[in-house]
């Protein structure tokens, strides 16, 4: 009886491997198969994950644009540290902090947008709630400044500039999104202003030529291409520095720039720096002369100088979101 009991049971198990879809008995679901974005250090990445029910079975990432090398570590080792944890709460691959928050958040969008990291056993995926609505603030900051250079005379030309920025920030304080812009007036005696205050009444400027004036003013980006720096626009550049903030935390943001700018000029660290700039450069690992090597080759304006800080900025539209929460 023993004996005919064993072979039943082998039969039934050989039934329900080769044909579990036509046995009740047999309880094995295919995994469900789901997908989810999320901005990365280089641009959007995408995962498909594999679960059943709550349970994460795999993940993939199936495309990116992110660093080899340096982003493409946390592409290569964090989707089977997800896996096995059934969870995107999960520590940073070190050298690769945007590429691993953006994999984390792409996942938690594939399972329906959890607010916490590790879904309970007994919801499935989709009817998770959604993850708290994101954080929107404003900051502006303010700059003047003698110049930019002089007029023909040998004249002082002065300036003021106004800088906006605009942040989507989760509740932790991490940037989804950030615009930034910025309004440069210079005085009447500028030979090449963009944008010019041409004097107060008794100046030989009349009402009418003051709000006429006015209305020619554009920002940096109003500008577009004729905003031209060294290397692209002055909107190009700033782009790049916006999708390398996506990821971080404000003071995350900071440390990122004391390590990889100057504090004198707030450019970005290359072989072309001097002096102690130089020397910082010299010393980097080749890690992070590959993260260096990337800033620069997107962006090489300065984010911290007499222009205006636009790390405050950021700071104070973290700290306008805050207020409203």
């Amino acid at each position: 009886m023993i004996k005919k009991r064993f072979r039943f049971s082998l039969l039934l198990l050989s039934m329900c491997i080769t044909l579990p879809f036509s046995l009740s008995a047999c309880t094995a679901t295919a995994d469900e198969e789901l997908t989810g974005q999320a901005q990365g250090y280089g641009g959007e990445l995408t995962v498909k994950v594999y679960a059943q029910g709550a349970d994460i079975t795999r993940v993939e990432v199936v495309s990116h644009s992110e660093t080899p090398g340096v982003g493409t570590k946390a592409i290569e080792q964090l989707p089977a540290i997800i896996a096995s944890r059934d969870s995107w709460e999960v520590d940073d691959i070190s050298g690769a902090t945007a590429t691993s928050r953006a994999i984390k958040a792409a996942v938690s969008t594939a399972m329906g947008g959890a607010a916490s990291g590790t879904l309970p056993s007994d919801t499935p995926a989709a009817t998770q709630a959604k993850a708290p609505e994101s954080l929107s603030g404003v900051g502006v900051v303010t700059a003047a400044r003698p110049g930019p250079g002089q007029d023909a005379e040998g004249n002082p030309v002065y300036s003021f500039h106004v800088i906006f920025a605009h942040g989507l920030f989760d509740q932790q304080g991490q940037i989804q999104h950030l615009a930034v812009d910025q309004l440069e007036i210079t005085s009447p005696n500028a030979d090449e202003a963009m944008s010019r205050f041409s004097g107060f009444p008794g100046d030989n400027i009349s009402a009418d030529d003051f709000l006429a004036e006015a209305e020619t003013w554009r920002t940096k980006r109003g500008y577009g291409d004729g905003y031209r720096l060294t290397s692209g626009t002055w909107a190009q550049q700033m782009d790049a520095y916006q999708r390398m903030a996506r990821g971080k935390t404000v003071d995350e943001l900071e440390s990122w720039f004391a390590e990889y700018f100057s504090a004198e000029t707030g450019r970005p660290l290359s072989e072309n720096s001097e002096g102690a700039d130089l020397a910082r450069y010299e010393a980097f690992t080749d890690a992070q002369n590959q993260q260096a090597a990337e800033i620069v080759s997107s962006a090489t304006m300065s984010l911290r100088s007499e222009y205006g800080d636009i790390l405050l900025a950021v700071r104070r539209a973290w700290e306008d979101a805050k207020q409203k929460e």
